[in-house]
């Protein structure tokens, strides 16, 4: 069999039959078809591959809408045994299939078999047995016996399956029936899995009575739903339907989480993608966090995701707290069908019960972005929020941002508006434009204005209030000897600031003193400068030398060297100038032992803050700085760091120690100090972490404080402890001293990247991943 190339889901059918599964034959080689059907033809047959990219389901055809099918084209295998194989080795690539074989019209289904019993001819019962294909749309029925009724409808019997055509998910049944018009099929006790959208093992699925159609969709009620081996020892999920979309996700409505035999959660709808996830709003999480904190009190929190299709997704946020009360909150998404606009909104409800006095607060977040044409673009951005977290009680503030956005290949422009208030207490108004034009691949010019106005009224009775307006033009010009940078810049304010730059011409050259013993670089600055609020106007010169670095070896040490030189002018008759030093010496003891010393020099001459109070400030003190690192390390088994440093001052400076060790390959432990030399000092808290295996699959992490002086006392204790269950969720558990806070979270192995990373302040694990040590 096969389909002429002229249509499109012949074409397609003809790659899935020329990779049709096939049992091993005692020919050396395939033989030809005896025969043919619906028209002169032959067909060889070859085994296909199970495993191929994952790739979007193509666009449905539309269903037929007859009662009656013409019947399935039979085609009859060469001799073999039957043999069932859902997932087998990839072979050799597939035999190219003959030409001028017979055309099977859109909507036709194809059986193939090692025998067909009974007729052949439409409207005729018929039956086909061993290794039965039967090739439809997108999917590929496969069984040990089949049985056409003559009407409509073909019985799958003996250990049948439905394959796609990406060859990542199956769906077993212990018999399948399907329907020739519809092309649907329906699965008595059916069950799959898919790798689709898994990053690690397969995510299993199974309903009382599954139906599909011609495209791969699954609906069932009474569903299972898991991404472990043995469900039973890990966790599995039960719902009242399910929903399966190849390529985009899993739908189970009224879903109750079990861990083993013990149902611990109930939650209305669980989504789970068979996609890769990057938007953070449709990525799932499937078990609520529990916990309990001091100024909370227990705590359970969960994310409820919803998305009918790429166009309308997000999640529902239900948190509720013993001692704050409930917080509920909704994030959706809303995009154009034609990709042109994207709305987000996101709303939260924070109900608090905690003092001063009982209240309701709502925060806000508003984001829409509209494509008006290629190079036409707006945004628009609000956000209200009056809820800060307990105990806080701050006035409402309001954000809206919006802007338009022109660009080409050549200019842009931007025309931007911004409105900032809190409460009655303050509030901001922005208006901007910006135009950047490339005239050359040397020359550009990016021209910017703004207006704003500001007040403020914090203290009854004052009123602070200031309108200001900038330019800014920036014009740059790049040649082979030099870069110029012109920069005009200029503010207008009731209440006077800044430095205004009228205007500053900046010159760099590419190539100076090219041959010297150390590099050079450059740097001249002129322009004519105006500080409104001092007041003073005049002219300014800033030549920057940039040398260095210096670098030189001996008996194995290095040893480099950089200076820069600021030498300042201005019209008003002053000068002055800094000069500021760095050198390093790197000494490598033995295999064992390394040592760095370095040094710091800062020296100022003339006025600090003459003649402009803000612009090219100096120390009235000159400075210098030296520190020691020494080093001793084996490898990755331990590594010892003592770090000294001196102001020159005479006052002795405290040593800082860390020593990071493994102890076994798996474990981890580093204790970080410091030790003040004098009366009353000594060693002060020190830090420990230590990160270790804990039995099988499971972990467990330490960080606290050493209170050297307080009967050596350990405080501001965090452990955290990880368990790996059945290779398929992991249970965290963490506790907190200082704010008296303990949670327990469960990640999901099969989607580590789906849900938040664990940790105890912050998304991470307690023990740092790297290593301190010398490699």
């Amino acid at each position: 069999m096969a389909l002429l190339n002229g249509q499109s889901c012949a074409a397609r059918l003809q790659d899935e039959v020329a990779q049709a599964v096939t049992s091993p034959s005692p020919s050396p080689s395939p033989s030809p078809l005896p025969g043919s059907i619906s028209g002169p033809g032959q067909l060889y047959a070859t085994p296909f591959p199970i495993s191929s990219p994952v790739t979007p389901p193509p666009v449905p055809t539309p269903t037929p809408v007859s009662t009656a099918s013409a019947g399935p084209v039979y085609l009859v295998r060469p001799s073999g045994t039957p043999s069932i194989a859902p997932k087998p080795e990839e072979t050799s690539q597939p035999t190219p299939t003959p030409t001028g074989l017979p055309t099977l019209q859109p909507g036709q289904v194809a059986v193939m078999a090692d025998k067909i019993a009974g007729s052949t001819k439409a409207g005729v019962p018929g039956d086909a047995t061993g290794n039965v294909h039967i090739f439809y749309q997108d999917e590929i029925l496969v069984g040990d016996r089949a049985h056409y009724d003559g009407i409509r409808t073909i019985t799958v019997t003996g250990n049948p399956y439905i394959v796609n055509r990406t060859k990542d998910s199956v769906l077993y049944a212990d018999r399948i029936t399907f329907d020739l018009v519809s092309q649907k099929a329906a699965l008595y006790k059916g069950r799959g899995e898919s790798s689709q959208g898994v990053e690690r093992g397969l995510v299993y699925f199974g309903a009382q009575d599954l139906r599909t159609d011609q495209h791969g969709v699954a609906h069932g009620n009474f569903a299972t739903v898991t991404t472990c081996d043995r469900p039973r020892a890990g966790y599995h999920i039960t719902g009242r339907t399910i929903d399966v979309i190849p390529g985009d996700k899993i739908v189970i409505t009224k879903a109750v989480l079990f861990l083993g035999a013990i149902a611990v959660f109930f939650l209305p709808r669980v989504v789970i993608p068979l996609r890769t996830v990057s938007d953070e709003r449709q990525r799932p999480q499937f078990f609520p966090d529990i916990g309990y904190n001091s100024v909370q009190g227990y705590y359970i929190r969960a994310r409820l995701s919803f998305g009918h299709d790429q166009y309308y997704y997000g999640y529902y946020t239900v948190e509720f707290y013993t001692k704050q009360g409930t917080t509920l909150g909704y994030n959706g998404t809303i995009t154009n069908k034609k990709g042109r606009r994207t709305t987000n909104i996101a709303v939260q409800r924070v109900d608090s019960h905690l003092p001063p006095a009982p209240s309701v607060n709502y925060n806000l977040a508003l984001q829409d972005t509209e494509n008006f044409s290629q190079t036409l673009h707006g945004n628009l951005q609000y956000s209200y929020q009056s809820a800060y977290g307990p105990y806080t009680n701050f006035p409402s503030s309001q954000s809206l941002n919006a802007q338009i956005a022109h660009t080409s290949l050549t200019e842009s422009q931007t025309y931007t508006f911004t409105r900032q208030s809190t409460g009655s207490q303050a509030s901001s108004d922005s208006f901007g434009f910006s135009d950047s034009r490339q005239f050359g691949p040397t020359l550009q010019n990016t021209f910017t204005a703004n207006l704003s106005r500001s007040q403020t009224n914090y203290t009854a009775g004052t009123f602070i209030s200031n309108s200001t307006g900038t330019v800014n033009d920036l014009l740059h010009w790049s040649t082979n000897a030099a870069d110029y940078q012109l920069t005009f810049d200029k503010t207008f304010a009731q209440t006077p600031f800044n430095i205004n730059r009228e205007p500053e011409l900046q010159i760099t050259p590419r190539l100076f003193a090219s041959h010297f013993i150390f590099p050079i670089a450059p740097t001249l600055t002129i322009g004519q400068y105006n500080e409104p609020q001092t007041p003073e106007t005049t002219s300014r010169a800033d030549l920057a030398l940039n040398m260095g670095p210096v670098l030189y070896s001996f008996f194995g040490n290095q040893f480099s060297a950089n200076m820069q030189v600021h030498q300042y002018a201005y019209g008003t008759g002053d000068l002055k100038a800094s000069i500021m030093q760095q050198m390093s010496l790197t000494s490598q003891i033995g295999s064992h032992i390394n040592n760095v010393v370095s040094y710091n020099e800062q020296n100022f001459n003339g006025p600090g803050t003459v003649p402009f109070s803000t612009l090219d400030l100096q120390n009235s003190q000159n400075y210098k700085n030296a520190t020691d690192s020494l080093r001793f390390f084996n490898g990755d088994i331990y590594n010892l760091s003592l770090n000294y440093s001196t102001s020159f001052n005479g006052i002795a400076q405290p040593v800082s120690y860390q020593l990071v060790t493994r102890p076994s390959p798996r474990s981890y432990a580093s204790l970080t100090g410091s030790f003040n030399p004098g009366p009353g000092q000594g060693f002060f808290p020190s830090t420990l972490q230590f990160s270790t295996p804990f039995g099988g699959g499971a972990w467990l992490q330490f960080q606290g404080d050493i209170d050297w002086k307080n009967r050596d006392r350990i405080e501001n204790k965090s452990i955290y402890y990880s368990r790996i269950i059945g290779d398929c969720y992991e249970i965290q558990l963490s506790y907190n001293q200082n704010s008296r806070e303990l949670n327990a979270t469960i990640n999901i192995l099969a989607f580590p990247s789906h849900a938040a990373t664990f940790g105890l302040t912050n998304r991470g694990s307690l023990i740092p991943t790297g290593f301190n040590g010398y490699p």
